[in-house]
């Protein structure tokens, strides 16, 4: 899909779908604040790492805080916004995978297994112990080295790192929140409203009365969810059915009358007109599109 269709409040991220064009994997060091501040997605996986400082990672129904040491991935096409918490820089490793590159680990001995337990979990996060995460340092910055020097076997020496990467965090203790994530009661809001929407999307749901649900004023509920998401209810609402009605339209044969009520949208008219507003072309059309991909 041409990206220059998306509005400019989330899109589809160019720059990485770019280098996984030329080459399968991708291991980025950053530091200081986050170029990508709004809703994205890409083509590939993400592996974030996050080695010091503070954040919120944001995927689409999800919110997790990024302390020292978590992990997390997000899978292709997965609408995310990664953002700094307060002053201190945040220092994190992105690493890029190919979809169809991930599942070259399959012939290996035991990797099915690794793989299924790392990229099949609804949204895999894990929290590693400083040890973890110093041995998860040193093979990305190996991976890194391989990448750029592409000295003699990189290619094997790359994909035996990523194995040496995917063992690891098959074996950790898979973690879905940290302590610290109930302290703090405008990200606690916001989760059990993101928790809401994911479970109820499909459902009419009057945005205006969900303070009640909530038991804060609207005013309330409306500041912190956009202070924590950069989006307004209606609007995060508005992507989340879109993104969901782009899934059904590529991985299930529901004729578009169908998609539009299981993604929310109850007057076909209005999913349409949204629709094309969103994406710039029709549901016929974006599933032609993309159907084969």
């Amino acid at each position: 899909m041409d990206s220059s269709y998306i509005p400019t409040d989330y899109r589809m991220d160019d720059e990485t779908n770019r280098f996984l064009d030329h080459f399968p994997v991708h291991c980025f060091f950053r530091s200081g604040m986050i170029g990508q501040n709004k809703m994205h997605a890409h083509r590939g996986y993400e592996l974030y790492f996050c080695m010091e400082g503070y954040g919120k990672l944001l995927v689409t129904d999800r919110m997790y805080s990024l302390l020292p040491g978590a992990v997390a991935i997000i899978k292709p096409y997965v609408l995310h916004r990664p953002s700094v918490v307060g002053t201190k820089p945040l220092h994190r490793v992105v690493l890029a995978l190919d979809e169809h590159y991930v599942q070259t680990f399959d012939p290996l001995p035991g990797m099915k297994r690794c793989v299924d337990m790392v990229f099949a979990e609804p949204q895999p996060f894990w929290q590693l112990s400083d040890e973890k995460m110093l041995a998860a340092r040193r093979i990305l910055q190996q991976l890194a080295r391989e990448i750029t020097e592409r000295p003699d076997f990189y290619e094997t020496a790359m994909h035996s790192l990523l194995a040496e990467l995917v063992v690891m965090l098959a074996r950790e203790q898979h973690s879905t929140s940290s302590a610290n994530d109930h302290e703090d009661t405008a990200f606690h809001l916001t989760e059990r409203i993101l928790s809401y929407l994911s479970a109820h999307y499909a459902d009419p749901i009057e945005v205006s009365r969900l303070h009640e649900r909530f038991n804060v004023s609207r005013s309330h509920m409306y500041e912190q969810f956009k202070q924590s998401t950069g989006h307004s209810l209606n609007r995060y609402l508005t992507i989340y059915r879109i993104n969901q009605a782009k899934r059904l339209l590529v991985d299930t044969p529901l004729p578009v009358t169908e998609v539009a009520s299981a993604a929310g949208f109850g007057d076909l008219s209005h999913f349409f007109h949204t629709f094309k507003s969103e994406t710039g072309i029709t549901p016929s059309t974006f599933r032609k599109q993309n159907r084969n991909e």
